[in-house]
């Protein structure tokens, strides 16, 4: 009697089975939504990190150094290497200034809301707002949702002849120019 089970139970299952019918799926992010925010916009290869004014018509205010501090001394502009990350987001290292050749420092991150570059640097992903985020048609960097930077300086950018500010994710309380940080290839 108990050979019987099987071949009793296997008709059985097989009619019981459900039948799977395919529903299409609407994915969330659409492709084109992902190759604007990609680092193919401009957040590739060589280049440096500009500041750029939040309003108007988003004067070019300096750049960040390799240690990724705000200046307008163009010979202390870092020269950073934007490497792909996948799904629209990219690593930062930073490779020394523009008057000092390429030496090696590390990676960029963000520590305690402060963009930081250099040896020890714990590195972070970032990614842009896409061509259509806050400056028409120039991807900016971003972190998470965040982009905005400012200093707990009076009056910023910083003068040639001042040393150059480290920058945070604005909060609402500094005083000088706030800027998005954008991408120029060197």
């Amino acid at each position: 009697m108990h050979t019987y089970i099987p071949y009793l139970l296997l008709p059985l299952t097989a009619l019981a089975a459900p039948t799977i019918n395919p529903i299409p799926v609407t994915p969330l992010i659409t492709t084109r939504q992902l190759s604007q925010s990609s680092t193919a916009a401009t957040f590739t290869g060589t280049g440096q990190l500009r500041a750029l004014y939040i309003s108007g018509d988003h004067t070019d205010l300096g750049c960040l150094t390799a240690t990724g501090e705000w200046t307008v001394d163009e010979a202390r502009c870092g020269v950073f290497v934007a490497q792909d990350g996948g799904f629209g987001q990219f690593t930062l290292r930073s490779f020394g200034s523009t008057d000092r050749g390429q030496d090696a420092l590390g990676a960029c991150g963000i520590e305690v809301a402060t963009l930081r570059c250099g040896e020890g640097v714990k590195g972070g992903l970032f990614g842009t707002f896409g061509t259509q985020g806050p400056i028409p048609g120039r991807p900016v960097l971003r972190y998470s949702q965040y982009g905005v930077f400012a200093t707990n300086a009076a009056d910023s950018p910083p003068t040639v002849d001042e040393e150059p500010l480290p920058i945070h994710f604005y909060s609402g309380s500094e005083k000088g120019k706030w800027v998005w940080l954008g991408w120029k290839q060197v």
